[in-house]
């Protein structure tokens, strides 16, 4: 003999009922914390400069260079005389990568040559980039991550 299927039903959903309230009570009333993102003027104002070593290394020495970062100027006071020239400076690292403009002038006549920048900030890993140049001028934008 065979039930009547509506009640078969009924009596079917009345049990996941009872087994989805103890249920919702164990998953559902979980205290939820939001994540708050920091704003941008927070996240520069919490990432403070951090002291580097920048090195630069040339086959055949500059009459000019240039290295920006964040449109500050970085070799305002280094000394082309001797490779590699070293400075002392500070830089904001990025958690995306930190972008230097590299421009560099050579003589008129000087073949094409390489210019290796080396960034070694205060804690971190020394990271290196070599660029050759095209005639007497090089431009270039490079990006160090840490």
């Amino acid at each position: 003999m065979r039930g009547f299927p509506p009640i078969q039903i009924f009596v079917l959903g009345l049990l996941f009922a009872l087994l989805a309230v103890p249920m919702v009570q164990l998953t559902g009333n979980a205290t939820h914390t939001p994540e708050v993102e920091p704003t941008a003027a927070q996240t520069r104002a919490e990432k403070k400069p951090v002291p580097a070593i920048l090195r630069l290394r040339y086959a055949h020495r500059p009459t000019s260079i240039s290295l920006k970062s964040e449109g500050r100027e970085l070799f305002a006071k280094l000394d082309l005389t001797a490779s590699p020239a070293e400075l002392e400076t500070e830089i904001v690292l990025s958690d995306d990568g930190n972008e230097f403009s590299l421009d560099a002038q050579w003589p008129a006549g000087t073949p094409d040559t390489a210019l290796s920048l080396e960034i070694e900030p205060d804690g971190f890993d020394a990271k290196s980039e070599t660029r050759w140049s095209s005639g007497t001028a090089l431009s270039e934008i490079l990006t160090f991550t840490w």
